[in-house]
């Protein structure tokens, strides 16, 4: 019985150990199956301000370009470190738990070997027992030979004997052999009983073993799968720590050619694309107008002159539309919750203005139309409120302009009664999280840390779309979003030819000298410079074996983080498809006037994460 305790605890201890294995097993296969650009015309009495212009866009392009490539090689080198020291986690792991299984194995194995012998010994107490029934039986049939009973009375003793009549001793006679037989038979029946429960215990015991040594060499298995991938992490580590070591030799080498360009780099860049961030509400209306010829191209940008950050205010009004109140829309667009600062400033410094009331600055916000919705213009009351405290608290002069946000004096002393309203209603209320109170015009339905900003698919549910938003799908044609010389073009639609001298001079840009890249440049009085011809660009670009002659249908492909992926187009050499990044920045050097794509966020050079998408008219 001592055996047949120890033996029911082994059992019971190995199946406790074979699930948390089994799970082991399956958590370490899911982890393991996760893983897949002389001298310079800036230089010198003869400078070149339009050639220097290019080399700085240039150098400024493939700079940036460079400082990704080593952000992301860097980014999948640390991602590279971090699961080779997860897989040498789990491998230690994974080889503990292979020598606490096979310790179990080899219990399980002494344990069978205990049950093995003492079923043998009970195979033996059985025979004899059956040896005694089977005497017994013989006995009691067999009735000319003795029984026990009469050879003990015939073995006694002389002069000794038992008074019996002839009956009464085959009475006990009979009594005798039933009795004996019965006795065999009950205790025949409990080592039946007993075999059959080791047999069937035995049973179980082997299959469980048979279990456990699956599992042991499915651990084996995963061992040395881990093993594999973890010699090839470090050989892909080896590669990407050569790589970004000639990356950053590179990067370097851009940045110095950088350096020694920068002084005329903010003049000329500022007056190709403008580097003016809308911080809210610019009012002017806008319809894309029927192209003048067809075939025609017009590249639309999603939002423009925005940081993507915080609250969209049209994406607010299109919201408040849709019935949420002023709390459910900060909460979208901030992440963050509303709470009231009891020891809120009474004045806050404004420019020009000097030390005035809290609430007759808030009435001055000119940032949106009081005929909005009355919880957009709360919304709007509170993240104005919010911006402002940050100054108010620590003594500094708020800015009245686009820098800050706009205020102005005649409505701060006349405040439209709906939006002072929202003011009143929101009396020192504002964001608790007050560092996050950035807010924009239109950000082209993508706000960044937020996400898309629509009910339902982009670009048809985007909230800015539903507040009729004149930013949000815009062909822009302007020189910027407050000056609106158009460089003499009466539209902002494309011909066939425009838009494969763009895709030819994609080409040069990508494979021409550093020379070639020089002359692409709008062929436009509006710009100076030595552009080349739409003819001569096509020479150049066949001259790299490829040349655009045609140009048919156009699919954009957005990414899901807010950026415009691929462009594809439809030519005479097949469907061409080209980063969405960099045909950006080629469109917007060789586009005429002021054609651009003008999403997405300037960096000093150009825009970066554009979102956009090109219209085809035929």
């Amino acid at each position: 019985m001592p055996i047949w305790r120890n033996y029911r605890g082994l059992i019971n201890k190995g199946q406790a150990f074979f699930i948390p294995a089994f799970l082991l097993c399956l958590i370490i296969g899911l982890f393991a199956a996760s893983f897949v650009y002389a001298k310079t015309a800036c230089e010198g009495e003869n400078a070149d301000p339009d050639k220097c212009a290019q080399e700085i866009e240039k150098a400024q392009e493939k700079y940036e370009s460079v400082s990704k490539q080593l952000s992301a090689v860097r980014s999948q080198r640390n991602s590279v470190e971090a699961k080779i020291t997860d897989l040498s986690t789990h491998l230690s792991v994974t080889q503990e738990e292979i020598n606490e299984l096979q310790a179990e194995i080899d219990k399980m194995k002494a344990s069978l070997e205990e049950i093995k012998k003492i079923l043998l010994e009970k195979n033996a107490d059985l025979r004899k027992k059956i040896d005694v029934r089977n005497k017994a039986v013989r006995t009691y049939y067999q009735k000319g030979i003795f029984n026990e009973l009469e050879l003990f009375m015939s073995n006694l003793p002389v002069g000794q004997s038992l008074s019996l009549t002839g009956f009464q001793f085959s009475a006990f006679s009979y009594a005798f052999d039933k009795s004996l037989a019965s006795e065999a038979l009950r205790l025949i029946g409990l080592l039946n009983v007993e075999i059959k429960n080791y047999e069937s215990d035995k049973k179980e015991a082997e299959q469980l073993k048979d279990e456990l040594e699956k599992s042991q060499n499915n651990l084996v298995a995963l061992k040395s799968q881990l093993s594999t991938e973890k010699i090839v992490a470090e050989s892909t580590k080896k590669d990407l720590v050569e790589k970004e070591s000639d990356v950053a030799e590179e990067l370097q080498s851009l940045q110095e050619k950088i350096d020694k360009l920068t002084s005329l780099q903010q003049k000329i860049l500022a007056e190709k694309y403008g580097d003016s961030v809308v911080s809210g509400y610019e009012p002017p209306s806008y319809e894309l107008p029927d192209p003048p010829f067809t075939p025609a191209f017009a590249a639309m940008s999603y939002g423009a002159y925005t940081h993507y950050n915080g609250m969209s205010q049209y994406g607010a009004k299109g919201r408040a539309q849709d019935g949420q109140n002023y709390e459910e829309i900060l909460k979208f667009y901030y992440k963050t919750d509303v709470e009231e600062k009891d020891n809120f400033p009474d004045t806050i410094r404004v420019a020009g203005q000097g030390e005035m009331g809290f609430s007759d600055y808030l009435y001055g916000i000119a940032e949106m139309p009081s005929d909005w919705p009355q919880d957009a213009l709360k919304a709007q009351a509170i993240a104005a409120r919010t911006y402002a405290y940050g100054f108010a608290k620590n003594g500094k002069e708020i800015c009245t302009t686009q820098r800050c946000q706009v205020f102005l004096k005649s409505k701060s002393d006349h405040p439209p009664d709906r939006w002072k309203k929202a003011v009143d209603d929101t009396d020192r209320k504002i964001l608790k999280d007050s560092s996050t109170s950035q807010y924009s015009s239109t950000t082209g339905g993508y706000i960044n840390n937020v996400g898309w900003d629509s009910k339902g698919s982009w670009p048809g549910g985007a909230y800015e779309k539903r507040g009729e938003s004149p930013w949000f799908y815009k062909a822009w044609y302007t020189k910027n979003y407050n000056n609106s010389d158009t460089c003499g073009r009466d539209t902002p639609w494309l011909s066939e030819d425009d838009m494969a001298d763009i895709l030819n001079a994609y080409l040069v840009w990508r494979k021409g000298s550093s020379d070639e890249r020089s002359h692409i440049t709008p062929v436009s009085d509006c710009w100076d410079g030595d552009p080349y011809s739409p003819t001569d660009m096509a020479g150049k670009a066949d001259k790299y074996g490829d040349i655009y002659t045609t140009v048919s249908d156009v699919k954009a492909s957005n990414f899901s983080n807010g950026r415009t992926g691929t462009i594809t187009f439809t030519t005479n050499k097949g469907a061409e498809s080209f980063d969405a990044q960099e045909f950006s920045i080629v469109f917007n050097f060789r586009a005429p006037g002021y054609v651009s794509i003008r999403s997405g966020i300037w960096n000093g050079s150009y825009f970066e994460d554009v979102l956009y998408d090109i219209e085809y008219r035929n």
